[in-house]
């Protein structure tokens, strides 16, 4: 799992170059989450302190798929309710990250609108900045 972090997200000392495919990307974003879901991966949480921000940098992808993913990861990372484990920010600041992540899906969810459906999954309809949404607002 930390192998899979650190493809993600190299960090600045990684000798690891970012030369993927958002399609690679967003594989990876959803193997991530698989296994944080399912090994309970969030106890090693030194590995994962800024996870909160690196997803929420993503939300601004144009691409869908990826934003997807994101979206999907930060829902689970919510979920957890351990969000000082993949902050990197002060416990007291979690509730500010939570509400500034709500205004991201607001703005993505405005600017997509009615009009664009590649903002769902074309075979579902599912649109998963709207699910995260839903689900953060409960969260509060």
């Amino acid at each position: 799992m930390k192998l899979l972090w650190d493809l993600i997200n190299p960090g600045t000392d990684s000798s690891i170059e970012r030369k993927d495919s958002p399609a690679i990307l967003t594989a990876m974003i959803s193997a991530w989450s698989f296994l944080l879901s399912t090994i309970d991966g969030w106890r090693s949480h030194k590995n994962w302190q800024g996870a909160i921000t690196y997803f929420s940098n993503i939300l601004d992808s144009n691409d869908e798929a990826l934003c997807a993913a994101a979206c999907e990861a930060l829902a689970l990372v919510f979920e957890s309710n351990c969000l000082e484990k993949f902050s990197s920010k002060t416990k007291d600041s979690n509730k500010e990250l939570k509400d500034n992540i709500i205004k991201q899906l607001r703005s993505r969810l405005s600017e997509t609108g009615n009009e664009r459906i590649s903002s769902q999954d074309r075979r579902t309809g599912f649109n998963s900045a709207s699910a995260t949404l839903d689900f953060l607002e409960v969260l509060i």
